[in-house]
């Protein structure tokens, strides 16, 4: 695994999903190190020189794929002082500083998974995705909710994968809205099964009561994986089996 390294950026593009909810694209002024599927970045939007120490920062998920090392996508909620100070200071030709990679959240590809993302953390679990094929033999199961359908981000390049990959399928959860709500032009023959409210285990896992194998991923709100980890534990899967990538 890459050893991490600080390496400058240029924002190149913002979208704002509104709700205070962003995407960030970052040009790197070198090639990103190899990293995993999975692994996060420290993000800062102060000055740094790269011959004193390493500012404050903030951690996010690497939601860019591994081929793709000329550019870093990651995803951020307002939720606290330094993402208020982003929210201010970010705009397309800032400066920022990385370093990367970091983390061992990294999904193992050998047994069948259940990826259950609340909100931005979802950017935890969209390179592993991106790089699923249809001749993968174990089922992928993605559970994502949001607080509104709006808010559910890469639903295009998730419905493209359904489309693609057999054992890959979806449940979308929005706490508000319209459930129906796609916000996609993108069709799936396996079409997803959206729902309203928070994720609710009983609805989305039915392979809860299968034969242990299955490895339950939860990346989100710290509350969140609290409540799906003890429901998890609740219904026989062993502490082992559940991976949290928890944040802030």
């Amino acid at each position: 695994m890459s050893l991490p390294r600080k390496i400058r950026c240029r924002v190149d593009a913002i979208i704002d999903h509104g709700d205070h909810v962003y995407t960030v694209d970052l040009i790197p002024s070198k090639p990103v190190p190899e990293f995993r599927p999975g692994q996060f970045l420290h993000l800062t939007v102060d000055d740094y020189d790269p011959s004193g120490f390493w500012p404050e920062s903030r951690v996010f998920s690497i939601a860019s794929s591994p081929r793709e090392r000329e550019r870093i996508r990651i995803c951020y909620s307002v939720v606290g002082r330094y993402t208020r100070k982003m929210e201010r200071m970010l705009r397309p030709g800032v400066q920022v500083w990385t370093k990367l990679p970091h983390g061992s959240f990294v999904i193992d590809d050998a047994r069948d998974a259940t990826l259950i993302a609340g909100g931005t953390g979802i950017s935890a679990f969209t390179a592993f995705i991106d790089a699923l094929t249809p001749e993968g033999p174990h089922a992928v199961r993605l559970v994502y909710g949001a607080r509104t359908p709006e808010l559910l981000l890469f639903l295009d390049g998730i419905l493209r994968q359904t489309a693609r990959v057999p054992r890959f399928t979806v449940m979308f959860f929005s706490e508000t809205g319209d459930a129906r709500w796609t916000g996609s032009s993108v069709a799936s023959p396996a079409a997803p099964t959206y729902c309203t409210g928070r994720i609710a285990l009983s609805v989305a896992c039915p392979e809860l009561a299968a034969p242990p194998g299955r490895v339950f991923y939860l990346s989100g709100p710290p509350a969140m994986l609290r409540a799906l980890g003890a429901e998890l534990q609740a219904h026989g899967v062993a502490p082992d089996d559940i991976r949290n990538d928890a944040w802030e």
